[in-house]
């Protein structure tokens, strides 16, 4: 008996190493040598879907911000309530100085220096903006862009960031989607189809959201808004067995793959429910016996805002 359950937060926890292994780390280096040579510290940046925080520890880890103040903006109080317990027991394991001072947090380590603030907002809502007009010198939108209306949500985004600043974009969906080993080629193919149109059917504030070609779609409506293109890359999720056992967090990864899948079809009923409980049955004992393998097509994007 399959004795997991979904839940949101643990979802985010879990995708952190899978994404570690899935940003591109040369759109990251662009981005991280870009800022190095920026005149306009401390570093005013904005995370829109921040979840649980992990994109701030990482920014940490990974070198991108030194001398920066950082804001964490999340539609769902309940994800920044993790974060800022995950917050502390980060900097606590990695010997990390931290300090809550009005409302903010501060971790310092050396001479670098970080401002943490969350907010619990919509960055994306119409005509109620939580920011000024080119406050910041840039935007992170991790896993994002295909969730909110494209070019509804990029030209919001473009508001906030100062001329010269920029927009990291990241794991922007592109249209792939693959279970291994194969089952029944046209089952596997039917469901696959089926999820990815209900990503093509989600709305949000009433529009159709990027869905499953954000990626490809972000090539052509980037540059259309006035973007500039500084780096794109492949940014896929590719999980598999090695040595005959995930690494540690990637069977629950893959477990709430699953449940996205169920849930998504099962609001569609388009697939027979008994059809697509075998289908998962039998997805979820590859998973228990670590034969699973579970990969999905992603872009990064870093654009620079003209001026």
């Amino acid at each position: 008996m399959d004795a997991f359950e979904f839940n949101f937060q643990h979802y985010l926890e879990v995708k952190r190493s899978v994404d570690d292994l899935a940003l591109n780390r040369q759109v990251w280096n662009v981005l991280v040598n870009h800022t190095r040579r920026t005149a306009h510290l401390p570093l005013k940046l904005l995370e829109v879907g921040a979840g649980i925080g992990t994109m701030i520890q990482r920014a940490w880890e990974w070198g991108l911000v030194d001398n920066a103040i950082y804001t964490a903006l999340d539609l769902d109080p309940a994800n920044l309530f993790y974060a800022q317990s995950a917050l502390v027991r980060w900097a606590h394991q990695n010997r990390t100085h931290l300090e809550k001072k009005a409302g903010r947090y501060h971790l310092q380590k050396g001479q670098r220096s970080l401002w943490v603030e969350f907010l619990a907002a919509d960055a994306f809502a119409p005509g109620q903006s939580p920011f000024q007009r080119g406050v910041f010198d840039g935007i992170i939108a991790h896993a994002v862009m295909d969730l909110v209306n494209l070019e509804a949500g990029l030209s919001t985004l473009i508001t906030y960031v100062r001329p010269g600043g920029w927009l990291y974009l990241t794991l922007n969906f592109d249209g792939l989607t693959q279970f291994l080993p194969p089952l029944t080629p046209d089952l596997d193919a039917q469901i696959i189809a089926l999820y990815h149109q209900s990503m093509d059917e989600r709305r949000f504030h009433g529009l159709p959201t990027g869905g499953s070609t954000t990626g490809r779609a972000l090539f052509v409506l980037g540059p259309a808004l006035g973007l500039d293109l500084m780096a794109v890359g492949a940014s896929d999720w590719v999980v598999s067995p090695r040595h005959g056992k995930y690494q540690p967090d990637e069977a629950d990864f893959l477990r709430s793959i699953l449940y996205f899948v169920e849930d998504s079809l099962s609001r569609q009923a388009l697939i027979s429910p008994t059809t697509l409980a075998d289908w998962l049955a039998i997805r979820k004992e590859q998973i228990a016996h670590c034969e699973l393998v579970f990969i999905a097509h992603q872009l990064d994007f870093l654009f620079r805002v003209p001026g």
